[in-house]
């Protein structure tokens, strides 16, 4: 009967190379920019007790909803700060007294309002609250009616 010659390409696994080697790789490192903006739509709010019924789907039939999602998308590269200095955010603090909007009543308690603007021109806008970078979308403004003011010039 011939000999069975071993494969050196099988190894003998003892009990010990089972066990896990510790400190055997370098610790992978995720890429976070914790100063962008980024969204939330938790709180979006599409039909307002004072009648400006806006939602993404009358934005969608108006063809301005892409235009939304494409500002987004740009701004989520920016910091709040670069975001203000580009003219892109207005930051009110307070909810308006001449407004068409109603204050919701979660966020009566100080909440920071301010608008994202230049999205389909001088009208369109989104309302929304925010907490450090994150932009909590509220409403949806395309006639300017978060914050009126005079016409000027004309």
């Amino acid at each position: 009967m011939a000999k069975k010659k071993n494969n050196p390409r099988l190894k003998v696994r003892t009990d010990r190379s089972f066990q896990k080697k510790s400190n055997c790789r370098d610790e992978r490192v995720a890429i976070v920019d914790i100063d962008k903006i980024t969204f939330s739509f938790k709180d979006v709010i599409s039909n307002h007790p004072k009648g400006n019924m806006q939602s993404f789907e009358s934005w969608q039939k108006d063809k301005i909803l892409s235009k939304l999602l494409e500002k987004l998308r740009y701004l989520s590269e920016l910091t709040i700060q670069e975001a203000k200095q580009q003219g892109f955010i207005t930051e009110y603090n307070k909810f308006p007294d001449n407004t068409d909007f109603k204050c919701p009543k979660q966020f009566k308690d100080g909440a920071r309002w301010s608008v994202i603007k230049k999205i389909t021109g001088q009208k369109t806008r989104i309302v929304r609250h925010i907490v450090d970078n994150i932009f909590y979308i509220v409403f949806l403004d395309k006639d300017h009616q978060f914050w009126k003011t005079k016409k000027k010039h004309t």
